[in-house]
C-alpha cells in the first residue's frame, strides 16, 4: 500500500494540470472576441467589422487598389460590376483575366459621364475578354453608382469610381474616398438585384432598409439620419447642392447639434456654403485630399456610405447606392478618419 501511494500522487497531480490547463484556455475562450481580434484602421488599412451587418470598411488613399484587386483576382464565379468610371488598368486587367479564366464577369458603365468620355474602348477590351458589357440604363441621368458584387455572397457598396485617382494611384490628384465591403446576405441580395433590374432594363422594389438607393429613398434616409440627430453630425461631401438637405442640416445646428462639414478644397459649392455659414454650421474645405467621400455620421453612432452627393440630381435623378451603418468598429473607423481629415481642414 505504501507502494502505491506515490502512483496515485502522480496520478492526481497530472489529473489536476490538465484541469487547470482546461480552465485557463476555456477562460481565454469566454473573453476572446472577434471585436478584440479585429485591426483597427489608421487612416487606410482594411478594418474587420465583427459586428451583425457583417461588415468590412476600407478608406482611401491608403488601402489603395488592393481591397478592389484582391476581390476580383479571389472571385470564384461572377463579378457583378456597376459603376460610374471604370479607367483604372489594373483593375480593368484584373476584371479581364477573371473573364478569360472562365468566370461571369458583367460590367455596366455610365455611357455619358459628366466631363469625360465614353468609355467604349474599356468596353471593347472587357468583351474581347469575354466579360458581357452594357451601358447603364438610360432612364436615370447617370448611373453614378460605385457597385460590385462577388460570387453572389460580397457586396462593394463605395464612394471611389475604378480609378487611379480614387484608389490612390495618381500621381496629380488624390482622393479621401470609403468603401463597404458587406457580407450581409439581405444587402447582397438586395445590390444584386438592383444590378440586374439595371442590366434588364427593368424597374426594382427596395425592401431593404438599410440599403440608400437613389432615386427611391436617398432623399429621405438623408434627411431622416440629420433630423434624428441629437448631439452631433459630422458630414464629408463632394458636393453641397440641395436645398431640403441643407436646411435640414442648419436645422440640426439650430437645435443645438454640433454639425461639422468637410468639402472639397475649391469653389464648386459656394450657394450651399453660404446657406450653411449663414445657419452657422461649421464649414471646412480639405487641404490634404480631394473630398470625393460621401459620408455622414450621427451621433457617432448611424452613419451613411456610399455613392449619393448631396444634390437634386443625385438624390431625385442618378442611380445611386449606399449603405445605413451602425456597426461600431465602422462607425468608430469613419469617427477617427473624421477628425483626421478636419485637422487638415480650413475654415470655408
Amino acid at each position: 500500500m505504501n507502494k502505491t501511494l506515490p502512483q496515485n500522487k502522480t496520478l492526481l497531480v497530472t489529473l489536476g494540470s490538465v484541469l487547470l490547463t482546461l480552465v485557463i484556455f476555456s477562460s481565454f475562450l469566454l473573453h476572446a472576441s472577434p471585436t478584440h481580434a479585429a485591426s483597427q484602421l489608421t487612416h487606410g488599412a482594411l478594418a474587420q467589422n465583427a459586428g451583425a451587418q457583417q461588415i468590412k470598411v476600407f478608406v482611401e488613399p491608403a488601402a489603395g487598389e488592393q481591397p478592389v484587386l484582391d476581390a476580383i483576382n479571389n472571385a470564384r464565379t461572377s463579378i457583378y460590376v456597376e459603376m460610374y468610371l471604370l479607367t483604372d488598368t489594373n483593375v480593368i486587367s484584373a476584371l479581364e483575366n477573371a473573364a478569360k479564366n472562365g468566370l461571369d464577369v458583367r460590367v455596366m458603365l455610365e455611357e455619358h459621364p459628366f466631363g469625360g468620355s465614353t468609355p467604349t474602348s474599356t468596353m471593347q477590351a472587357l468583351s474581347n475578354a469575354g466579360a458581357k458589357t452594357e451601358y447603364s440604363n438610360s432612364v436615370f441621368t447617370y448611373t453614378h453608382e460605385k457597385g460590385m458584387v462577388v460570387d453572389g455572397t460580397t457586396a462593394y457598396i463605395m464612394s471611389c469610381n475604378f480609378t487611379k485617382s480614387a484608389l490612390g494611384g495618381s500621381s496629380s490628384t488624390t482622393n479621401r474616398e470609403y468603401g463597404i465591403i458587406d457580407s450581409n446576405a439581405t444587402d447582397v441580395n438586395t445590390v444584386l438585384g438592383v444590378f440586374n433590374a439595371d442590366w434588364n432594363r427593368s424597374s426594382y422594389t427596395l425592401t431593404d432598409t438599410s440599403i440608400v438607393l437613389s432615386p427611391v429613398n436617398s432623399r429621405n434616409d438623408f434627411i431622416n439620419l440629420i433630423n434624428g440627430a441629437k448631439s452631433s453630425l459630422e458630414i464629408e461631401a463632394e458636393e453641397m447642392d440641395d436645398s431640403s438637405v441643407e436646411q435640414a442640416i442648419v436645422s440640426a445646428e439650430g437645435r443645438g447639434v454640433k454639425v461639422q462639414v468637410i468639402l472639397p478644397d475649391d469653389n464648386s459649392n459656394s450657394a450651399g456654403i453660404s446657406t450653411l455659414d449663414n445657419g452657422g454650421v461649421s464649414v471646412s474645405k480639405d487641404t490634404q485630399y480631394y473630398m470625393h467621400a460621401k459620408m455622414m455620421l450621427a451621433d457617432g453612432s448611424e452613419a451613411f456610405v456610399g455613392s449619393e452627393n448631396i444634390s437634386t440630381t443625385s438624390f431625385d435623378k442618378n442611380r445611386e447606392l449606399g449603405l445605413l451603418i451602425s456597426d461600431s468598429s465602422a462607425i468608430s473607423t469613419l469617427q477617427s478618419t473624421f477628425q483626421y481629415d478636419l485637422q487638415h481642414s480650413q475654415t470655408a
